[in-house]
């Protein structure tokens, strides 16, 4: 039974968490996107950055825990502006692969450049023991977040 109190207390916790970085973080984040990219277009090109090298739409939907056929639509809206491609892998043309290009990482890098005061102002004002305690909390969940299995919404 204490390995249920456990579980109990972590799902608190974690329902209690949710809210704060929602409103804290991953709201005022969105309204930072640039029109035209979408959180989830965004979530896209980072997950081809953790890559680091071209993929295909099964790995890449896979990656983002999402259907095939909602990734091609996906892909298809970061096509059209040029932040991704299409590119046939070299030892079999029937592959298809898909890369960031050069407009992708250098909005990526312009994002972060000037966006990253919000986030810097919010850190700064938080005391220096909070903020090594939020650095190694980020840290842990940066392990962990990865490995976690991707689970439906229904119970």
């Amino acid at each position: 039974m204490e390995g249920q109190k456990t579980i109990r207390q972590m799902e608190e916790a974690l329902l209690q968490v949710l809210p704060w970085w929602n409103y804290r973080l991953a709201k005022p984040f969105k309204e930072l996107l640039d029109e035209g990219v979408s959180l989830e277009m965004y979530y896209c090109i980072q997950i081809l950055r953790w890559v680091g090298k071209p993929i295909t739409m099964s790995e890449l939907a896979e990656a983002a825990h999402m259907p095939k056929q909602q990734m091609t639509k996906m892909v298809n809206r970061l096509v059209e502006p040029g932040l991704v491609e299409r590119v046939y892998d070299p030892a079999d043309r029937r592959v298809i692969r898909i890369r960031l290009t050069e407009k992708a990482l250098s909005y990526t890098d312009q994002f972060l450049d000037q966006n990253a005061g919000y986030f810097r102002r919010f850190l700064e004002e938080i005391g220096e023991e909070d903020r090594e305690d939020f650095m190694k909390a980020l840290e842990i969940l940066l392990r962990i977040l990865p490995h976690l299995p991707h689970t439906e919404t229904e119970p």
